[in-house]
This record gives C-alpha cells, structure tokens and sequence, in this order.
C-alpha cells in the first residue's frame, strides 16, 4: 500500500532519512525509534546494539524481532508522552510517521527532550501540506478521494485510509510543530522537504 501511494517514493525517502541518522548517530550511544511499527528503520539502519523501539501495539514489536532477528533491541510497549527511560539517556531519537499521532504533542515533545542527552538529537519524518499552491489542490483530491478509493481496493480498509487523509490534512504548519517543539527545550536545525513539504524530514538538537 505504501509503495502504491507513493509510487514507491516512499523506499527512497526513508533511504535518505536512515543516512541522515547514520550520520548524525554515534554507534556506541543509545538510539530510541518512536512508533517503531515493524521495525523498517532499525532493519535499514547498519547498527545492531544499543537500539530501543517503542509502540502502541506489542503486535508490531513481535514483526519486528523476526525481522530483525541479528540485532539487539530492546522492545516496549507505550506511547511517547509516558516513555519508560531515564533521563539524557539516548543521543538519538528517530520518530517515521508517528508524531501525526501523538495524542498530546506538547507532552510527548517533553518526554523526547527529557531523555536526550545534551547535544542529541530528535529526527522525524511525516506527511504535510505542499507549500506550493499549485499543488494543494490536487493534492487534496488525492487525499479525499483517491486515496480512500485505494485502500478499500488494495488493503480492503477504506476507514483506515480515510483517517489517515484527515490526520495530514489537520497535522500543523511547518511553522507551528517547529514553535511546539522548541518550546519544550528542543532546538530547529533544519527540515528537508519532499514535493513541497508534501513529506518532510525535521531535525531537532537539545543543546
């Protein structure tokens, strides 16, 4: 389903943002993946200890230890905004389409501050509005229409689809989840955009 509503665009996105963390991750420090889901991003990353994942649902976790059955990881089950850590313990927290579904965002961004270390480092990945006026209408056909049209088809769960168009259509401005974030203590540093914002890779420090 991914790759038929990204035309596969999606592999390279997260390509990309899995280099960003190699590059920015010290490999002997501790890295939390939030919304881990089926653990794509530690199966992409070239780590294979000091990894930790978190997720709602312990189901995601059981996917994940078989595919990343060479690697060390440690699995919980919970949300960000009551994470189970302890203070400035991870150097890198990575986060891939989650934080459209935090519940409290200020709380969770609280939590994330609170257990990266000084100088770490909070990534994370989501869907967005294109800046381009020329393609926001078109792209909210796609997500109105289209893209519930699809997943009935192919994943035979249109609910699903039609939630997931209406969480991007509500997630904050640009402006405003970066004035969120730094209100809880973490620091802008830079964000990638893809079709105009329609996806796009935030990066955060805790100084």
């Amino acid at each position: 389903m991914n790759d038929v509503m990204s035309l596969g665009a999606h592999r390279l996105w997260k390509k990309y943002y899995v280099n960003l963390i190699e590059n920015l991750h010290i490999s002997s420090e501790n890295i939390l993946d939030i919304a881990s889901g089926t653990g794509d991003i530690f199966y992409s990353l070239n780590r294979s200890k000091n990894l930790f994942a978190i997720d709602p649902v312990s189901e995601m976790h059981s996917i994940s230890q078989v595919k990343n059955s060479k690697k060390s990881i440690s699995y919980e089950t919970g949300f960000a905004e009551k994470m189970p850590y302890k203070k400035n313990y991870f150097q890198t927290i990575s986060c891939t389409y989650g934080v459209r579904n935090f519940e409290n965002r200020n709380k969770a961004f609280r939590e994330i501050t609170r257990c990266l270390k000084k100088n770490g480092y909070f990534l994370f990945m989501e869907f967005g509005r294109p800046k381009r006026d020329l393609l926001l209408e078109p792209f909210n056909l796609y997500l109105n229409k289209w893209l519930p049209l699809i997943g009935s088809i192919v994943a035979k769960d249109r609910h699903s689809y039609k939630y997931l168009a209406e969480s991007i259509q509500n997630f904050p401005s640009q402006d405003s989840i970066i004035m969120q974030a730094e209100s809880t203590g973490l620091t802008h540093q830079k964000t990638i955009d893809f079709l105009s914002g329609a996806n796009s890779i935030y990066i955060f420090k805790k100084l």
